[in-house]
């Protein structure tokens, strides 16, 4: 098949051209972008043992959250911003919102703050998001074993895909958000190479999987809720419309698959973030919840919500309207 063979290249080209981009927002970023083309490259020669369906499906995912990853950077650093801004709170001073939080990131940070951890997110857009969505579509397949296709069997299947993928991956997603909430701390590390080395100097390597467990709920949750809800809602939108399948039925399914996304996986990144953050503040989850009640009540949960509906929203809709067309283009049934 001409378009398997030719997508882990495109996985490459992406790569490079997300590093050219990030070069001209800013030399830091640039670094951490290129590092992770690298990254792809290495990945790329070393999965010939990957069936060609499920790499097809790998690559194809990869790209699509990463195109998603970056161009809703500036609203995820919003979010992190967001979800640790309990200090002002606390002194009794007015709650900054999300636009406010924006403009306050870019005056005393510069525009190119809103890019902050650019990298590790493109990192996390190939390996983490295009394992979460590739693996989708082979686990609900071998999950359903020729039965029909219940809802059960693709929010099943969306949980695993998701967890397999984010207990891999967590170490980016740390580092990540360490680099977007470096801004609040006078000091604090601005490269992935420093904030790996100043995590296991502090905690040791396993300190590299500080919030893991969250992060792996949230990560099952969010797939389930994402893919499951897409899947079943694009089905619905079929039948009840007739159209068929197409630009306009991805674009509803993905919008409502993006609300429901939100609404049910924002207390999860609320933990997951403050445990990212704060290292060995907490000794576990669960402690990290006893905070956030102690301090914010039933509401601290839902910090940042409008940040992560305007960048989770978007999101969830760019990546599956990309990831359909490059189905489409890749020789691959719609999701």
């Amino acid at each position: 098949m001409s378009g398997s063979s030719s997508l882990p290249k495109a996985a490459l080209e992406a790569g490079a051209s997300a590093a050219a981009g990030a070069k001209a927002a800013s030399a830091g970023n640039a670094q951490n972008v290129a590092a992770t083309a690298g990254a792809l490259a290495t990945a790329g020669a070393g999965l010939s043992f990957v069936p060609s369906s499920v790499l097809t499906e790998l690559f194809t995912s990869g790209i699509s959250v990463g195109t998603a990853n970056t161009i809703t950077n500036p609203l995820d650093v919003i979010k992190v911003r967001l979800q640790l801004n309990h200090g002002a709170v606390e002194a009794g001073a007015p709650r900054l919102g999300m636009v406010a939080t924006g403009i306050s990131v870019v005056r005393t940070e510069g525009v190119t703050a809103l890019w902050c951890g650019l990298g590790p997110s493109l990192a996390r857009g190939f390996f983490f998001g295009g394992a979460r969505l590739g693996l989708y579509t082979p686990i609900k397949t071998l999950v359903a074993d020729d039965k029909p296709m219940t809802l059960g069997i693709k929010i099943l299947s969306g949980s695993l895909s998701g967890g397999l993928a984010a207990a891999v991956t967590s170490p980016i997603e740390l580092v990540k958000t360490r680099l977007q909430a470096a801004g609040r701390t006078p000091g604090a590390e601005t490269t992935s190479m420093g904030v790996i080395r100043k995590v296991v100097a502090v905690d040791g390597v396993t300190g590299l999987w500080k919030g893991c467990m969250p992060g792996l709920v949230r990560s099952c949750v969010l797939t389930a809720a994402q893919c499951a809800t897409y899947d079943e809602i694009k089905s619905q939108v079929k039948s009840v419309t007739g159209w068929s399948d197409g630009i306009q039925v991805h674009l509803s399914s993905s919008m409502i698959a993006g609300l429901v996304s939100t609404t049910i996986t924002n207390p999860l990144d609320v933990v997951k973030t403050r445990m990212f953050v704060s290292g060995s503040q907490y000794s576990g989850p669960f402690a990290c919840i006893a905070h956030v009640l102690k301090q914010d009540g039933m509401m601290g949960f839902m910090k940042g919500w409008s940040a992560s509906y305007c960048r989770l929203g978007p999101h969830t809709t760019i990546m599956f309207l990309t990831a359909e067309q490059l189905r489409q283009y890749a020789g691959l049934k719609s999701l």
